[in-house]
């Protein structure tokens, strides 16, 4: 009897765990509408063995930007960072991306990727917070890079 308590009693920590992480998953806001995932994360989880050295920069580029995102638009790292889209960019370039885009979101005064500091659409972050990333960039190296265009929603 003692041993079908026991076995009763993990079974039903084991269902309890799974449910709170299901609850975790679906993610419902407090009006009960489903919350919109960050994309760039999944699609990087998925595909992390098929990437290019350039890609993977791209994607964590991608990722970082989206943090700052709180609404159902998010940048495309879909498209942003196919094969297509990178032709003729180097990682450098790529580097240089991530670094502008990790100064926004690291800023020490207001980091967009705090609640309070995200925009409700990847657009609204483009022409806020990444609108230095949208241009002609100085990385810390000294190199100028033109990133018109790699961010892309």
């Amino acid at each position: 009897m003692k041993k079908n308590m026991k076995s009763f009693k993990s079974g039903l920590v084991g269902i309890s765990l799974a449910l709170l992480l299901a609850a975790g998953i679906v993610g419902c806001t407090e009006s009960g509408a489903k919350k919109e995932d960050n994309p760039s994360a999944l699609l990087y989880l998925v595909n992390a063995g098929s990437f290019n050295d350039v890609q993977q920069v791209c994607l964590t580029a991608y990722i970082a930007a989206n943090s700052c995102v709180g609404g159902k638009e998010y940048f495309n790292s879909g498209n942003g960072c196919s094969l297509v889209k990178l032709e003729g960019k180097t990682k450098d370039d790529l580097l240089a991306l991530r670094e502008c885009v990790l100064k926004k979101v690291n800023d020490p005064i207001q980091p967009c990727s705090l609640p309070q500091f995200t925009y409700g659409l990847a657009q609204q972050a483009l022409a806020g917070a990444f609108a230095a990333c949208n241009t002609s960039y100085t990385t810390t190296a000294g190199t100028t890079v033109d990133l018109t265009s790699y961010l892309v929603y």
